[in-house]
């Protein structure tokens, strides 16, 4: 490991472009664009959107269960099959959704699509930049996520017009197959699981004494779950996730204000533009304030749904800026909190304390992709649906702020 790491250019910044592209494409299709397909698939079906929304229920139930083992394959296993793996699994299914006649089908899919993103949601991107970089880590894990955001914005007003003009299975395949042909080039070739497999060292680890090994120091992991601490986390983890799949339901909720799907997907752009630059303001803010970081994500999915609520009836640009605010709360899942987990726990058992805090996640997000729509089909209304969505969001401030007060007091070794 004598090659310079902290000048010049270092191969880590290919692995940050590696996962950039892991969200802009994969993940991106497997939840952010999944909102414009409801009301079309489940018309033709002959379904409830509740009952439609249930395939990511199993999505999410699915991430929730097969967490703890794909973070022990992704340490064990050449990071390039598993990735490449699970790019094949989430473009496949894709593709199949193109062409399913029963909803039950589509409960199939969620279930691989869940298996895939497992890796590709959740830990691909904290883990490797942990691993290919020692600074700046919440800058390059909230650009990384951005992309999802950017996706949104590419990849929602397409579908829309693929959707109108062609149907939804169209969108399907072309979604399926733009998954693959972007995302396998990179986990095939670019994709390393460690520095060390092209004999380097994390970037900024120059920047210490390399003569002595580096101590990570943090909460253990036997301490973190006998501690209140790591629940308050997962709570606030889970609900913020819960109220994010909201989002699903957004074109629909617009629908019923009497404007065309464009409008719906050009709210559903609007909220991944917001979280574009959610992920990179969030993640900057995070290296200055981990707690800022988190009020300040909070606060503006409250502003979003509220102003979604309560004006969107006055005209379009008030739907686009409450789109955006809820963009900010969007990118605070994947973006702060990882980085809340690491200012509470410390780098010491990092890993393995975060990933009880995603199975939470993915463990409520799975009841809120069908819950939602489960409301809408009692009431008839979206505005219950908002205003549960924002109590939740309200309750994640109690959380978060429990979290850090006792975590503070927890021994850092």
């Amino acid at each position: 490991m004598s090659e310079k790491t902290s000048s010049g250019f270092h191969y880590g910044y290919l692995i940050v472009i590696a996962c950039c592209v892991l969200m802009l494409g994969p993940c991106c299709f497997s939840f952010n664009t999944a909102g414009i397909f409801y009301d079309s698939v489940s018309q033709e079906l002959g379904v409830g959107k509740g009952d439609f929304g249930l395939y990511m229920t199993i999505e999410y139930l699915t991430m929730f269960f097969f967490l703890p083992l794909a973070g022990k394959m992704l340490n064990k296993f050449d990071a390039r099959i598993i990735l490449s793996t699970a790019v094949a699994m989430v473009a496949g299914s894709l593709i199949a959704m193109s062409t399913f006649h029963s909803v039950y089908s589509f409960y199939v899919a969620g279930f691989v699509i869940g298996v895939a993103n497992a890796w590709i949601l959740y830990l691909v991107v904290p883990v490797l930049i942990g691993r290919w970089f020692k600074k700046n880590v919440g800058l390059w894990v909230g650009l990384c996520m951005a992309f999802t955001g950017i996706g949104g914005i590419i990849f929602n007003p397409i579908g829309g017009q693929l959707i109108m003009n062609h149907g939804w299975r169209t969108g399907y395949l072309t979604f399926g197959i733009i998954a693959a042909a972007i995302a396998l080039p990179f986990t095939l070739f670019v994709i390393r699981s460690y520095p060390s497999d092209k004999g380097l060292q994390p970037f900024g680890e120059g920047e210490v004494d390399d003569s002595a090994p580096v101590k990570l120091v943090g909460v253990s992991a036997k301490t973190a779950i006998k501690s209140p601490a790591l629940y308050l986390m997962a709570f606030y983890a889970g609900l913020v996730n819960l109220g994010l799949t909201v989002n699903y339901y957004l074109p629909s909720y617009v629908g019923t204000l009497g404007m065309p799907l464009t409008v719906g997907a050009t709210l559903a752009s609007t909220v991944m533009f917001g979280s574009l630059f959610g992920k990179i303001g969030l993640g900057w803010l995070n290296d200055k304030s981990v707690p800022l970081a988190m009020v300040t994500g909070l606060a503006s999915g409250i502003i979003g749904l509220g102003a979604l609520m309560l004006f969107a009836h006055q005209g379009l640009w008030i739907i686009l800026i409450a789109g955006v605010f809820f963009g900010i709360f969007f990118a605070s899942a994947t973006t702060t909190t990882p980085m809340m987990a690491r200012f509470i726990f410390g780098d010491r058992e990092y890993s393995q304390i975060y990933s009880y805090v995603t199975m939470a996640c993915a463990f409520l997000a799975a009841f809120g992709s069908a819950i939602w729509g489960f409301i809408f089909d009692a009431t008839g209304s979206y505005l219950p649906t908002l205003g549960v969505a924002m109590c939740l969001i309200a309750l994640c401030f109690v959380l978060g702020g429990g979290a850090m007060k006792v975590g503070a007091k927890l021994p850092h070794e």
